[in-house]
């Protein structure tokens, strides 16, 4: 299984980012981002459904203007596009961005402060790593964060058996700060090749035509 991924420290965007790619939002996640009242978190979270785009461009090489984020009825989260539906998977934390697309089947990603950890949950201590698990088992299946709680999950040899007793296989992302922790969870059966767009330079290109 090819996945495609991207990081980006949202300070290295080009200033005025957002308002040059606006036009790329849907109505519905204008609307959706509106709502919050924290004008840092709706950039940042304008800037993630944008950088998706790109790391859909980056792996696909399909315009980035063709591409339609939306969520279907099972919960996934997807991407229409020139060369079909391909699944896709985002998180953020205040500053930073990570993403992971593929054409086959579904995936979790998930992102987390090292700092912020550990946390009790329900009596229960979690380090950073135990959490992003948690929130990307969460995303893969899309049955939710308090799913993925009702059952101890933990990884051995690299899968991930979740409380309804699905395996699913374990990926640490490459060249990623120490003070975050990134997961990426894809199903245990098959094999993967992962591979790193670099969605900066895609975006400048973009940024100086």
């Amino acid at each position: 299984m090819n996945i495609s991924t991207g990081f980006v420290q949202l300070a290295e965007l080009p200033q005025g980012f957002v308002h040059a790619f606006s036009e790329l939002l849907t109505e519905q996640e204008v609307r959706f981002s509106a709502q919050m009242t924290d004008w840092v978190q709706q950039n940042e979270w304008r800037c993630g459904r944008i950088l998706l785009r790109f790391l859909i461009t980056g792996a696909y090489g399909v315009p980035v203007n063709s591409i339609i984020i939306h969520t279907r009825s099972d919960g996934q989260m997807v991407a229409e596009t020139l060369v079909g539906q391909v699944c896709v998977s985002h998180a953020r934390i205040p500053g930073v961005w990570v993403g992971a697309t593929t054409l086959t089947q579904a995936i979790g990603v998930d992102l987390v402060n090292v700092a912020d950890f550990p946390v009790d949950v329900n009596g229960v201590e979690r380090n950073a790593e135990d959490w992003a698990l948690l929130e990307a088992l969460a995303k893969l299946t899309a049955k939710g964060l308090a799913w993925a709680l009702s059952a101890d999950c933990y990884p051995v040899n690299g899968l991930l058996t979740a409380p309804d007793g699905d395996a699913y296989r374990l990926v640490s992302l490459p060249n990623l700060p120490l003070d975050v922790c990134a997961v990426l969870l894809g199903p245990a059966d098959l094999s993967w090749d992962v591979s790193v767009i670099d969605i900066i330079s895609n975006i400048n290109c973009g940024f100086n035509e």
